[in-house]
């Protein structure tokens, strides 16, 4: 792309800005996303998920998230049912939104013989965007320990299956 192209663009992406806005705080917002899990013991997973989430006001919020995360290495599927409580910081108009938050899950698992637990993550995201339509994207840490009772070959030493982490989602936010 060429340097006229590239400052066009910025242009389109400024003017798009200033007319749209993230919109916090207006109630209901829908999100699709992809992930990615580093455990420790269970290696990188990938998968996706969705969140729905509530706005009361424009500096607190809550969600519910579902997903799906697969560890290619060992098999295993990884299902998080989780609720998070952010905190929000809308900027520019509401166009450029930074949250912070923490929140808890119950994780299930399919594909070896690990007990489904409780685990807990903080979390830091942002969402850049317009009225109706933003991009998010998170960074988090997963806390979460299960007991590994199976005889895969991957988790055949372990008594407990130690899934911390550093995960990332990127995705869609739809407000209604």
């Amino acid at each position: 792309m060429n340097v006229k192209g590239l400052i066009g663009l910025l242009l389109i992406v400024m003017l798009a800005l200033v007319l749209g806005g993230c919109s916090h705080g207006s109630g209901v917002e829908f999100a699709a996303y992809g992930t990615r899990l580093d455990s420790d013991d269970l290696g990188d997973g990938y998968g996706g998920g969705a969140k729905v989430e509530l706005n009361p006001v424009d500096m607190i919020s809550i969600d519910a998230r579902a997903g799906v995360i697969r560890f290619d290495d060992s098999g295993i599927n990884m299902f998080p049912l989780e609720a998070a409580a952010l905190l929000n910081f809308p900027l520019l108009f509401e166009h450029v939104v930074p949250y912070i938050g923490a929140g808890a899950g119950y994780y299930l698992f399919d594909g070896a013989d690990l007990d489904d637990e409780v685990g807990f993550f903080p979390l830091a995201g942002l969402e850049i965007g317009f009225q109706s339509l933003s991009v998010m994207a998170e960074a988090r840490w997963l806390f979460l320990e299960t007991d590994a009772d199976s005889a895969k070959e991957e988790l055949r030493n372990l008594t407990e299956a130690d899934l911390d982490g550093f995960g990332v989602n990127l995705g869609l936010l739809f407000r209604f």
